[in-house]
Order: C-alpha cells, then structure tokens, then sequence
C-alpha cells in the first residue's frame, strides 16, 4: 500500500486523503490547514510541497514524499526558491493587503527549480478583509503552476469566499502512543533528549505528553527542562490543592496555595487551566473509572483523589475556577479574583 508522508506522525485519514491527492495528480490548487499552535501545520505544509514536486510521485515502491530525490531535499532543508512562506510583518498583529500584494506581484513568474510554485501563508487567520479579497482574486485564477496552502489556527476567521475556494482539513492533537513514538523514534526528539527522559525519569516523561495536550510543537519545548520546570510546578500545584480541597483543609492553607500561584495575569490564567483539566479528570472518574485521562498519569491515585469528592462537589468547583478565569478575561482585578475564588472554593 502506498505510504502517504512519512514524516507527519498521527491524522491518518487526512493523510491518506491528500496524498492520494497528489498521488493520482488530482490536488486542489489551494488547501487550507488548521489547527492549533504547534499542531505541526508547518511541517504539514513541507511534506505537501515535497509531495507536489516529488520525482518519485508515481512511483509504487517509494513513499510520497519519498524524501530523497533532488526535489524532495531541497525543500525539506529550505533551499528552494519556488516555496516561498508568507507572513504577516514582525511585530504585527495581522497581514495587511500590502503583504498580499506583494505575493501577487510575482506570482505569474514561472518556477525556477521545480515544476511547481508554492507558497505557504502563514496565520492566514490574521489577514484583514481587504487582504483576504486581494488573495481571493488570486485563488478565484491561479496560474496553473501555483499552489497556496493557508496555515491557521481558525479557519471561521477567513472569508467565506476565501474558504469555498480551498478544501479545509482540521489537524487533530496526536494520542499519547503516537506522541510518545515521534518522540522517541524522530531526529528532533531523540536530539532534545527524548528516549533518555522515558528511559530514565518515566513519571516526567508521563506528565510531558499530558501536558503537551497532543501538541507535537509544545512537547518538543518541554523537552528543554527549563521550559518544563514551570509547567511541572502547574500541575504539582493543581494536585496539591485538589488534595486540600478533598481533605477539606484550613482556609488558612487554601488561601497560602491560592496566594502562591502569582499574580500575573496570563500566568494565573494558565495556572487556572491546568486546574481545570484535573477537575475534568476528577470528575469523569467520579462517574465511570475508565474515562481517558487528560491530567493524571497515575489512575489509581487519580481514582482514590475522585473518591473524595461527589460529582457535585467536583462541578461547583469547576465553575468556580471557570468564574475565575472569566473575570480575569474580563480585566478583573486578580487579588479580587482570588479572594472570591477563596470564598467559593472553601464554600464547596
């Protein structure tokens, strides 16, 4: 059977459906790819520009991209002039229609190297509505040579116009098994030191793919222990207060917990998501011991901590971080926010 990019781990079927696509020479002039930050739509979008211009594409025996013939090379090391990234301005928050002007200004100029042109618009979410009608008049005629892949985290953001226009395929977060294996089999994870972190500190490895959330860009950060110290941190502190909470503790000892979770916002708002995920646990567990497990790496603890809780408990409790990181969405002053977020969570 014919292997479909070999170097994307996991999203089988939307795989299987591109590359035939390639494969049989029926591909779409444009695609859009979404997902979320470091859901490997970049690497995605690589592996498609090597499949249009493989030299092995027809081929039985080779995979597609076969990563090897010249084509394939250049590409996957950046050395090809006829894929060309497309990105809003440093520093800005969205793309401008200069930046697609200046796409368009080249785009009827034959390719150099390859039989095919690509560019890869990156966070096409950001592009204004003057920007996104400027590209439309591109994708409504592309020359025959062109191919646009639009990277974004949300595909409801572009045009209804721009998006009847490209087919849209969703990247899902990796499972645990397909993460632990690119991390352990693929260059870029076993040079950030993954098989030595399974092999010799398997409990950190275990709260790497929980905290990673599927996402392979993030899991390659938190191979870096001083990008996973604090994260750690997060979800020691998550448990450690659920295991007050079930111990209905001091509001003394609630109140030091609380206190120590900081006072920046973006960071007690995360602080506050990573709560939420273990109260997701909790509560899943409180009603059928084999729900899959987002948070907890050990079950049995996990199941003995949702034992100390009833169902109601552990949902009023969700709400009251829930709350929580509203008001801090909505600008709230954050010693407020966690004096009433004290309030409620010693009133469970």
């Amino acid at each position: 059977m014919k292997s479909f990019f070999p170097g994307i781990c996991g999203n089988e079927s939307l795989r299987r459906r591109i590359g035939a696509e390639f494969y049989e020479g029926s591909f779409s002039h444009a695609y859009i790819l979404e997902g979320d930050n470091g859901f490997g739509k970049h690497l995605l979008a690589r592996q498609i520009a090597m499949a249009a211009a493989c030299e092995n594409r027809k081929s039985s025996t080779h995979p597609l991209p076969c990563g090897i013939c010249k084509s394939c090379r250049k590409i996957a090391v950046g050395n090809c002039v006829d894929v060309i990234t497309v990105a809003k301005p440093e520093g800005r928050a969205t793309m401008s229609v200069d930046t697609v002007r200046a796409l368009r200004e080249g785009i009827a100029t034959v390719p150099n190297d390859l039989d095919i042109k690509v560019y890869i618009i990156e966070d096409a979410h950001t592009m204004t509505k003057q920007a996104q009608n400027a590209l439309l008049l591109t994708l409504e005629e592309p020359p025959a040579f062109v191919l646009f892949l639009l990277l974004s985290e949300d595909a409801g953001a572009l045009l209804e116009t721009v998006r009847s226009r490209a087919p849209i395929f969703r990247l899902q977060p990796l499972d645990r098994n397909d993460m632990q294996h690119f991390l352990t089999t693929s260059p870029v994870g076993i040079a950030g030191g993954a098989p030595a972190l399974l092999r010799e500190r398997p409990e950190e490895f275990e709260a790497l793919l929980t905290l990673s959330a599927g996402s392979v860009g993030k899991a390659l950060t938190l191979l870096d222990p001083q990008k996973r110290a604090p994260l750690m941190q997060q979800k020691e502190d998550a448990e450690r207060m659920l295991r007050l909470l079930a111990a209905h503790a001091g509001q003394d000892e609630l109140f030091l917990l609380l206190r120590s979770l900081g006072t920046a916002r973006d960071e007690l708002s995360a602080r506050l998501t990573t709560l939420l995920l273990a109260l997701r646990d909790l509560t899943l567990l409180s009603r059928t011991e084999h729900a899959p497990l987002l948070f907890f790496t050990n079950r049995e603890q996990a199941t003995e901590l949702a034992a100390s809780f009833t169902t109601a408990r552990l949902l009023l409790i969700s709400r009251a971080v829930e709350e929580a990181k509203e008001a801090l969405a909505a600008n709230a002053n954050v010693r407020l926010t966690l004096t009433q977020l004290q309030a409620q969570l010693f009133t469970t």
